[in-house]
């Protein structure tokens, strides 16, 4: 009986083996992952790679007559544009501290807490956000456009001056030379229309805080000041830590719609304008490849530092 059995097994044919697909299935998705991330990795090789190592020649280059060389001239020229006094790059990097502080500690705040208040669905909270967040949608053109005619002796507030006997400027606010009214003005302008961006994002971090938190701290006699403190803002504080760090990352590029308004006069210049006019007006890339430059070493060390600083607050899980 054993013997048979024996060879029942040896004559049994062992069933042949159909070929795994695992190799061809992450062949596939190899070539899938490849396929997607080859666009954005070209764009960044072409239109950051690229762009920024030519910045970054540009900034020693010195043309002559004999040809193209290389120096730190264009360094000394930025410094000497910093110090010089009356200098327009000084004016505006001074306008442009302005319109950073008036982002981190006007807008942002306020936007938390209109952000806050719409979450509480208070009355007419729909109509609030639509009227909010709709500088975000109309041209920037008509904004200020509109802005300029309130502004201006002829327009409302104007009118509305001259009726109550106070003095208002000749040619408007946005038009006082020798004077820092034109660039409060204008900042007054980014304030108003600067909500609706930060409000789409505190609202979208608030409505995941659970209602039950509020109606515990409402049991517990918390007010409404009380409750952005000791609740709302712990809650959301990772998003507000990416908020400031992303403001600061900005914080040589802040500026208005001066370009618009006023086309920078009355000194109302930034250094994104400087810029601008530097390469529009003289043409001088070098001198504006070595500010570029300085720029990054000045906010890579801050905005690591801010960051590494924001990350020790512990997030809350909920």
């Amino acid at each position: 009986m054993e013997k048979e059995m024996v060879e029942m097994r040896v004559n049994i044919a062992p069933e042949p083996r159909t070929p795994s697909r695992k190799p061809k299935a992450r062949k596939g998705k190899t070539l899938f992952i490849v396929c997607i991330l080859a666009i954005p990795i070209l764009n960044w090789l072409v239109f950051w790679f690229w762009v920024n190592i030519q910045s970054i020649l540009l900034a020693f280059q010195i043309e002559t007559v004999d040809g193209i060389s290389f120096g730190l001239t264009h360094f000394a020229d930025f410094w000497e544009a910093i110090v010089k006094e009356n200098g327009d790059l000084g004016l505006s990097m001074k306008n442009t501290a302005l319109y950073f502080l008036s982002s981190a500690l006007i807008t942002m705040p306020l936007s938390l807490l209109i952000s806050y208040f719409l979450s509480k669905k208070i009355l007419g909270y729909q109509a609030f956000r639509i009227v909010l967040y709709l500088p975000c949608i109309l041209s920037p053109i008509i904004l200020t456009s509109i802005y300029d005619q309130f502004l201006s002796p002829r327009g409302p507030l104007g009118v509305l001056c001259q009726n109550l006997n106070i003095s208002y400027p000749l040619n408007g606010p946005l038009k006082t030379p020798e004077s820092m009214l034109p660039t409060f003005t204008i900042i007054i302008y980014t304030i108003l229309t600067g909500f609706g961006g930060d409000m789409l994002i505190f609202s979208g971090a608030m409505s995941r805080i659970p209602t039950e938190i509020y109606e515990s701290a409402k049991l517990d006699g918390c007010g409404p000041l009380r409750e952005v403190v000791a609740i709302v803002v712990p809650l959301v504080w990772s998003t507000i830590s990416t908020k400031i760090v992303l403001l600061l990352s900005g914080i040589f590029s802040a500026s208005g719609p001066i370009l618009l308004l006023v086309t920078g006069k009355y000194n109302t210049s930034t250094v994104s304008f400087w810029i601008y006019n530097i390469v529009q007006e003289e043409g001088d890339y070098g001198i504006v490849a070595a500010a570029g430059l300085c720029f990054t070493a000045v906010m890579i060390p801050l905005i690591l530092g801010v960051r590494a600083l924001m990350e020790k607050a512990s997030d809350v899980e909920y």
